[in-house]
């Protein structure tokens, strides 16, 4: 027997509520993922905004201006971050202001070398860059290309405007600290005592002590550039003597010597404030003896330590030091200051902590050449010296603007160092 098939269920079309009802949940439904993906949006943007304000935008300020080339903070942290390889996560810090300097000093080296016509291969660079182990980029390229320039406008530009050869003479010189020594010295040159051994006894200044006196062939014209006691008068001496001869000793007030004398009172103590005392600080025994004569004498100890003291720490306070305490200030008056009895003034103390100036010169010629071969370290420091001077000139000529204050610097560095993992 067939079985009877089911009617098709026959569907009733919506009606005009029920459309109306769905017509208006699709519209929700829509609302509802619109402000979804607008506030969705609006917090990726937020986040992005932040992330581009607090790590993209500080990249792309400007830092440095030399003339008409701006570099931005970016370019600074990669030398930042050149400079500081190999060393210590304290030193980023403590480089962001030499980091500046060197884009300065790079690019005056670039512009310059270009207005005299020298100039870089690729190649010159690629080696450069390979030697250093740096990375091939704009900044390791512009760092290896102002060290190349540099070479060849020694080489090429300076080197031909150093003499190979001028006047020379060969010395031997002494600084003494006052006409009591140089008469002592004198003296002992003309028995047994030599040049040498009494430089090493007597000489003030660091480098005629050091060196025995010895300071081997002078080029006359080029002392200061050598940095031969620099503005002394001891280039006039040398050269106005002959082979030889001694000179007189000429007194120089510019040089300066490592020794001083103290003479020093004490006001009053205090076991609770210490020792308040004052004191004179002179350049030879021979004055400290002559100032203490006249103190003992009854002149006034503030007046000559303002007319002669060469502490500037103390001078115009009539050489007044305040209270002294153990631990504290030179130990050559610290010791004086507790030991002397108020009221009481010291003999003249030696104290080769300071630094005083004045004294006199004595001076030999050995030999003399109108036209002696100028050293290999001599040329390379005058050549040195020339550099110096025409990069200086370079500043002065241009527009250097660094926009960069302390904050920004600090980014920088906490920047480096984050990128390194420090």
């Amino acid at each position: 027997m067939a079985k009877k098939q089911k009617k098709p269920e026959v569907k009733r079309p919506p009606t005009k509520r029920q459309l109306s009802k769905w017509q208006r949940q699709q519209r929700l439904q829509h609302r509802i993922m619109i402000v979804g993906a607008i506030f969705f949006a609006f917090i990726v943007g937020y986040v992005g905004y932040g992330y581009y304000d607090d790590q993209v935008k500080p990249l792309h300020q400007p830092v440095v201006r030399v003339n008409d080339t701006v570099f931005d903070m970016d370019y600074y942290i990669k030398v930042l971050d050149i400079y500081t390889r190999g060393q210590e996560s304290d030193m980023v810090p403590a480089m962001v202001d030499k980091a500046a300097e060197a884009i300065d000093q790079n690019e005056l080296i670039k512009q310059g070398a270009a207005d005299l016509g020298i100039g870089v291969s690729a190649g010159e660079i690629s080696g450069e860059l390979a030697s250093f182990n740096l990375p091939d980029n704009d900044v390791a390229r512009d760092l290896v290309t102002a060290k190349v320039l540099t070479d060849k406008l020694l080489e090429d530009y300076f080197d031909p405007q150093v003499p190979t050869a001028c006047e020379q003479v060969q010395v031997q010189a002494m600084f003494l600290e006052s006409e009591e020594v140089v008469e002592e010295v004198i003296d002992r040159l003309g028995t047994s005592d030599n040049f040498t051994s009494l430089a090493k006894e007597f000489s003030t200044d660091a480098m005629t002590k050091g060196m025995g006196g010895d300071l081997g062939w002078l080029p006359k014209g080029f002392l200061d550039e050598l940095g031969l006691l620099e503005g002394s008068s001891l280039e006039d001496i040398a050269f106005n003597l002959e082979p030889g001869a001694l000179s007189e000793p000429t007194y120089d007030e510019s040089v300066a010597k490592g020794i001083g004398y103290w003479l020093i009172e004490v006001i009053e103590r205090d076991e609770s404030k210490g020792s308040h005392a004052r004191g004179i600080l002179l350049g030879s025994r021979q004055e400290a003896e002559e100032i203490r004569a006249r103190l003992e004498a009854g002149e006034d100890f503030a007046i000559l330590a303002q007319e002669h003291s060469l502490h500037s720490g103390s001078k115009e306070a009539g050489g007044d030091f305040g209270w002294l305490r153990r631990e504290s200030g030179s130990p050559a008056v610290v010791e004086v200051a507790f030991t002397l009895e108020p009221g009481a003034l010291s003999e003249p103390i030696s104290d080769e902590a300071v630094q005083t100036q004045g004294g006199y010169w004595l001076v030999k010629v050995l030999d003399k050449d109108a036209n002696r071969q100028l050293e290999d370290v001599a040329r390379e420091i005058l050549k040195s010296k020339a550099f110096g001077d025409w990069l200086d000139e370079q500043k002065e000529n241009s527009l250097i603007e660094n926009y960069l204050d302390e904050e920004q610097k600090a980014w920088a560095a906490a920047r480096v160092l984050k990128d390194r993992g420090s």
